[in-house]
């Protein structure tokens, strides 16, 4: 059987992880032995199950962080295809396995189009035989890691079908959820990172709240990073909405908290393609706010069950400024039912068309066919 590597930075819930998943799980009928590396959060391994389920042929998924045992475990196991993801100690092995002879067919995932993102690799530059890209960005591949070709795989993967949450529903996952039944809603579920920045969410929603006659609520579900649930413990205690504001935390099924909500407000500091949270929040009916970073931009149709944050760097956060337009903006209309209605409809048909007719599985095997 052909050995295909996949070094990956962590096996935690993800968008990045997500597409490692599918990756695998596109192997899963080719007679192909798969060893999934990681290097990062060796007592989080939440994908792990998914993997081996997806694929029997997971043979090894093996904590694997620094370059001299990525070097020394790479020479003797000679794979005959690495994918690699920005697992660091396997790109620092790669050059000195190449002087001493070994070669292996590489290929980079490479998330987004960002300098400082795309600066990790520089070192690979010669020795990479393919880059994937989860939108295109082509010409900056070109400019900073070289002539290698590139395939454009979005992360657009198959999903049950997903009806929209009705009014009963939603009602139903608030009561579930331990909140307030009636009344406007807002807030984020995903990962709760300083990447996500989730004190802009909170500055968004302070914003709504005195720009809506009813005022709103405020949700957040996730895991959360520790640095950044100390910077969201202090924003709140000073905040207009702490007695409206719930944090659930890690939850097992995060789907009744994406029902619950009226808007997903995202406020990343930067993004890849398009994060999966987007997807899940506008195939169950529910409007989204997001920043144009990454490749959301090229892909949300502002004003249709989406509305557009227009953030010009992929380093801060949305400003104040920003926030306050933003809020100005929804405020006339989540203030009507009706046109809320209309918004939530066609968010809905938005996210089911998204992830519909598009195979990323067969571009994923395309582009290292090659090798198997």
């Amino acid at each position: 059987m052909k050995h295909v590597v996949f070094a990956h930075r962590k096996l935690s819930f993800g968008g990045g992880e997500r597409v490692l998943l599918e990756q695998v799980a596109a192997l899963a009928d080719l007679p192909v032995k798969v060893t999934v590396l990681f290097r990062k959060e060796p007592g989080k391994r939440d994908i792990e199950p998914e993997l081996r389920e997806r694929n029997p042929n997971v043979a090894e998924v093996l904590h694997l962080p620094g370059a001299w045992g990525a070097f020394r475990w790479l020479r003797r196991n000679r794979p005959d295809l690495l994918v690699v993801c920005n697992h660091k100690g396997v790109q620092r092995a790669l050059p000195w396995l190449a002087r001493l002879g070994t070669r292996i067919p590489t290929v980079v995932t490479l998330h987004e189009h960002y300098e400082r993102h795309l600066r990790k690799y520089r070192g690979l530059r010669g020795r990479v035989d393919r880059w994937i890209c989860t939108y295109d960005f082509t010409a900056a591949v070109r400019a900073h890691l070289g002539p290698a070709p590139c395939s454009i795989i979005h992360p657009l993967y198959p999903r049950p079908d997903a009806p929209a949450a009705s009014p009963e529903e939603r009602r139903n996952a608030r009561r579930a959820l331990g909140l307030a039944e009636d009344g406007l809603l807002v807030g984020y579920v995903g990962q709760i990172d300083g990447r996500k920045d989730p004190v802009s969410v909170l500055r968004f929603a302070e914003a709504l709240d005195g720009a809506l006659p009813g005022g709103t609520g405020l949700l957040f579900a996730g895991r959360e990073e520790a640095a950044t649930a100390r910077a969201l413990d202090g924003a709140l205690a000073a905040s207009p909405l702490r007695d409206r504001a719930r944090r659930l935390g890690p939850l097992a099924d995060l789907g009744p908290a994406f029902a619950a909500l009226d808007l997903y407000v995202m406020t990343s500091r930067n993004e890849g393609f398009f994060p999966i949270a987007l997807i899940e929040a506008l195939e169950r009916g529910v409007p989204v706010l997001a920043p144009t970073v990454g490749g959301i931009g090229s892909v949300l149709k502002d004003g249709e069950g989406g509305f557009l944050i227009a953030k010009p760097d992929d380093r801060r956060s949305p400003d104040a400024g920003l926030l306050r337009a933003a809020a100005a903006r929804l405020a006339p209309l989540m203030a009507d039912p009706a046109a809320w209605q209309g918004q939530r409809d066609r968010a809905h048909a938005f996210g089911i068309a998204l992830t519909r007719g598009y195979d990323a599985a067969a571009a994923f095997r395309e582009a290292v066919t090659t090798w198997l």
